[in-house]
Parts: structure tokens; sequence; C-alpha cells
């Protein structure tokens, strides 16, 4: 059984799916996963607090997720929701800076935190699966941005 069911391409109704390493086999998913540690979360629980300085990357497991940003003083806007086969937490862990936005579990949600130690770890043991991962994070941070342009700009950017 493999740890992400993904469809051969995201459904035509949803383009906006951003499927981490579709095409990754069972062993390749035992590999990254070994390199990660669980962590669950209940409703409600923010797994990614704005502004903390932390470098983790989290591959969505199991669950929803709302990613929320700072609209004004003390309040947030919902931006996205992730759920199963998502990542979340790229920025940071690409750039060092602090979290961009708030992420608070939607329903119970279990997700796989990578380190940039044990991504380290990854690619000294896996060297062409840790250059996927990166080129996949690449691709995702790639669509996010075309689609935020897009939201603000009415018109894509090459």
């Amino acid at each position: 059984m493999s740890f992400f069911d993904y469809p051969n391409e995201p459904p035509a109704s949803s383009p906006a799916v951003e499927l981490l390493l579709a095409d990754a086999s069972d062993e390749e998913w035992a590999t990254l996963l070994r390199h990660t540690r669980y962590r669950r979360f209940n409703p409600g629980d923010e797994v990614v607090t704005a502004g903390a300085l932390e470098q983790s990357l989290y591959l969505v497991l199991e669950g929803q997720l709302e990613v929320l940003a700072e609209h004004g003083r003390r309040r947030y806007q919902r931006i996205a929701l992730v759920g199963a086969g998502s990542v979340i937490g790229e920025l940071s862990f690409f750039d060092g800076e602090a979290r961009s936005a708030l992420v608070r579990a939607m329903t119970p949600a279990v997700l796989a935190e990578l380190s940039r130690a044990e991504f380290d770890s990854l690619s000294a043991a896996n060297p062409a699966l840790a250059r996927r991962l990166l080129l996949d994070l690449g691709r995702i941070l790639a669509r996010r941005l075309r689609a935020a342009q897009r939201s603000t700009s009415g018109a894509g950017v090459n």
C-alpha cells in the first residue's frame, strides 16, 4: 500500500492540488519517511506559528489544514487549504527566515517533519531522491508564486 494514493493527474476541478513526489515509489516514500518525525495534531492545533524561527518542512500525511495570513492587527485571513499529499513550511526550509503564515489543523492531522539536518542525512544516503525532492519543492513554490501573482495582478508571469 502506498503512503499516498495519487491519481495520474490532479482532478481538473482542483487545479491547485500540489502533490509532492507524485511519481515516487513506495520504497522511495519509505526512504524519505525514515528521515522524518511523525507529528499528530487535533483540530484547532497550530501546526506552524507565524514568525517562528524553524526550518522544518512538513509533509501532510493525513488531515486538512488551513493556512492563515495576517490581515490587520491580530487578525488572520484564510489564504489556502491543504490536505494529504501537500507540503508546508518550504519557504523557511529554504531561506531560514521566520514562518510567513499560521497553519492550523482543521481535522485530526498527521504530518511528517523533515528537519534540515535530516534532509542532509537523506542527501548523503540517497542523493537522487533528495534532488527530486528539491526540484519538486521548487515546482510547488513556482506554482504558488504564479497563483499569488495572478490573484493580485490578474495576469501570470513567465
